[in-house]
């Protein structure tokens, strides 16, 4: 699938970026958006940004986006399950 994305003229010159770099920054922040939101894997927003799954993680920690996420009861079953209660 492709997506169009009308582009002002004066974005790539303001952020100082050459069109390809701003393609991939857009690419890069939206699966970093998507997978904070739970829309994406961290496999699909790897792939979406074009990026190594270990790159992507990189990005991730770079944007203080935590790669592992626990649900409050999940981390309680875990540590459950840790201590041999």
């Amino acid at each position: 699938m492709q997506l169009t994305l009308n582009i002002p003229d004066f974005a790539p010159l303001t952020l100082n970026k050459d069109i390809q770099e701003l393609k991939q920054t857009i690419k890069l922040n939206t699966a970093l958006m998507l997978f904070k939101n739970a829309k994406f894997s961290i496999e699909q927003a790897s792939n979406f940004a074009n990026l190594s799954l270990y790159d992507f993680m990189a990005e991730c920690k770079r944007n203080q986006i935590p790669i592992i996420s626990y649900e409050e009861s999940e981390l309680a079953n875990e540590l459950k399950l840790m201590s041999g209660i």
